[in-house]
């Protein structure tokens, strides 16, 4: 949640991770709530309709259930943060069917293939790296996707126009400002920052997405983990026709901007007539404290970062305050309870690699299917405690790699302790859950949090592969294999036998069935990839979670002659852990 402020046309905005209770915007607290009516009941209430609550939003409705999205700004994000949308989240809304819309909304600013850039200056300086560019061939390889560059303030609009045909409902310029747990669920309040007025709702789970300044967290009672709060920074975003001077590096959605005298970089938009800045260090300063650069030292920092031997028309628009922090919460979830922390308020991370609003997207998806099916009856509360089991220690790692690919690209410093960076496409793609809502194997890997995607494990844990195959019905066009998952479980052979088919048709809970192979129909495998990449021999099968992850497989469980028995058993395991 940030506070702004006006100063003439620029906006200050106060965005950093505050720490300890009296310097906190919002905090929790009694509320006699006795004479409110109800005003509605809802499976599932989400604090916060930014980037990761809205896209929660989404994901419940994706699964048939419905929520409302409580947020107490007046709309969506209208300024440009979070640009890069990495493979994994971009194969998340391919399930949906919105990739093809949010890669069209992403051609319209920025080239989908340019990768970045370190130089000295913006303009005119020498090249120091080149990093995440794009390799079209190899990248079709493993995945679908394609990376995409979309500001926060392109991208929420797009999916605030989808949530109505998905059943998830956005409130602006509300405020929840108290809730407690009881034995039937959660009793949320909520004020109507227009008219003062309070209403009471009740709700099976509450989710918060508040912002690194989660009251809920505190009010939880989660502490952090990880390197820390390293500083403050800040954002300019500008308007300013930089194309007559960039050239070529006008396709770069982002360009860091590493020298002696500053360290930052630029996120451009249109070819470069706008954007925003990232400032770390400039000749005086290291650390930024809010509502203390003016617009004419903004200005100074813009031209000096961009290396302009002459003055354009500028506009600054905002000066955002943000933590450059790397951080993680000891608990996503208490034990057996009902509340539950995402996006920024469970972790916080540098922007380098554009790991966090990726990660807050992907924390929820792992949340949204877990939450319905307990909600339909499927799955006992248990399955909700896995939430807390797999991500965390997950993003544990996921912080690191952010942590470090700050100390490689903005301290430019190797003495400063981090890990070795991951290849790109591993840390995208291939993190792994090696304990949760699946049955781990006793075999080589079965531990391990990464692994590469160009030889993928293909083990419980494992996120499932890619590959390509062809729809006859579709005048032969092609597939992925990641096509076939829609909102069940997802059995593949490339045995026809039906035996284990047939067990799957007599579960209770519903699980898609594909045998895949050079002669089957109508989608077909011509070139037996499956077989190859997924590892599946005669009479064995593999069953894929919902949010595409392998629960189980067969060979590497004892060989059962009662196959229903046996699918029962694993589908039961998965589902009440």
């Amino acid at each position: 949640m940030a506070i702004e402020k006006h100063e003439g046309d620029v906006v200050q905005r106060d965005e950093t991770v505050l720490k300890g209770a009296t310097k906190t915007e919002f905090d929790f607290g009694p509320f006699d709530h006795s004479n409110l009516p109800i005003t509605e009941h809802l499976p599932v209430v989400i604090i916060g309709s930014s980037m990761v609550g809205m896209s929660l939003g989404v994901f419940l409705g994706y699964y048939g259930i419905k929520s409302i999205n409580f947020d107490r700004h007046p709309s969506t994000a209208t300024h440009p943060r979070a640009a890069l949308f990495l493979l994994r989240t971009v194969e998340i809304f391919r399930q949906l069917g919105l990739d093809a819309t949010l890669q069209k909304e992403s051609a319209k600013s920025f080239n989908l293939n340019a990768g970045m850039l370190i130089v000295e200056t913006l303009i005119g300086g020498k090249v120091l790296h080149r990093m995440q560019e794009a390799d079209p061939v190899k990248t079709a390889q493993i995945t679908p996707a394609k990376r995409l560059w979309l500001t926060q303030n392109m991208f929420e609009p797009v999916l605030r126009r989808e949530a109505e045909r998905f059943g998830a409902r956005q409130v602006f310029g509300m405020n929840v400002v108290h809730y407690e747990q009881d034995a039937n669920g959660v009793v949320v309040i909520t004020k109507d920052l227009k008219s003062g007025d309070y209403n009471k709702y009740t709700a099976d789970y509450l989710v918060a997405c508040d912002g690194n300044r989660s009251p809920t967290r505190r009010n939880e009672g989660i502490d952090w983990n990880g390197p820390g709060i390293l500083g403050n920074s800040i954002s300019i975003n500008f308007k300013g026709d930089l194309t007559p001077y960039l050239g070529s590096r006008a396709i770069h959605g982002v360009t860091y901007v590493v020298n002696e005298r500053f360290v930052g970089g630029f996120r451009l938009e249109d070819n470069g007539k706008a954007g925003f800045m990232i400032v770390n260090k400039t000749p005086t300063r290291t650390n930024f404290e809010p509502d203390s650069v003016t617009e004419s030292e903004a200005k100074e920092i813009f031209y000096m970062a961009a290396g302009l031997e002459k003055e354009i028309p500028l506009k600054v628009d905002s000066v955002s305050y943000w933590s450059v922090a790397a951080l993680n919460a000891k608990m996503y979830s208490k034990k057996d309870g009902r509340i539950f922390i995402a996006g920024d308020a469970a972790h916080v991370m540098p922007p380098t690699g554009g790991m966090g609003g990726n990660t807050g997207i992907q924390d929820a998806w792992n949340l949204a299917w877990k939450l319905a099916y307990v909600l339909k009856g499927h799955a006992s509360r248990t399955l909700l405690e896995t939430y807390h089991q797999e991500r965390q220690p997950v993003v544990d790692r996921i912080v690191q790699q952010a942590y470090s690919r700050l100390v490689n690209r903005t301290f430019n410093d190797k003495s400063v302790p981090h890990e070795q960076e991951l290849p790109d496409d591993t840390c995208e793609l291939e993190y792994r859950y090696a304990n949760g809502a699946l049955i781990a194997a006793n075999v080589e890997g079965a531990s391990e949090q990464f692994e590469d995607p160009h030889q993928p494990l293909v083990l419980p844990g494992s996120r499932m592969p890619h590959a390509e195959l062809i729809d006859s019905s579709k005048n032969n066009s092609t597939l992925s294999t990641l096509d076939l998952l829609k909102q069940n479980f997802l059995m593949i052979s490339t045995d026809p036998s039906p035996v284990w088919l047939a067990a799957a048709a007599q579960q209770n809970v519903p699980v898609d069935t594909y045998v895949l192979s050079k002669n089957s129909g109508p989608i077909c495998d011509p070139e037996e990839k499956v077989k190859q990449i997924y590892k599946l021999s005669e009479g064995h099968v593999i069953l894929i979670r919902p949010d595409g992850y392998i629960a189980w497989r067969s060979n590497l469980e004892p060989a059962s002659s009662d196959t229903q028995d046996t699918l029962s058993s694993v589908l039961k395991r998965i589902l009440s852990p």
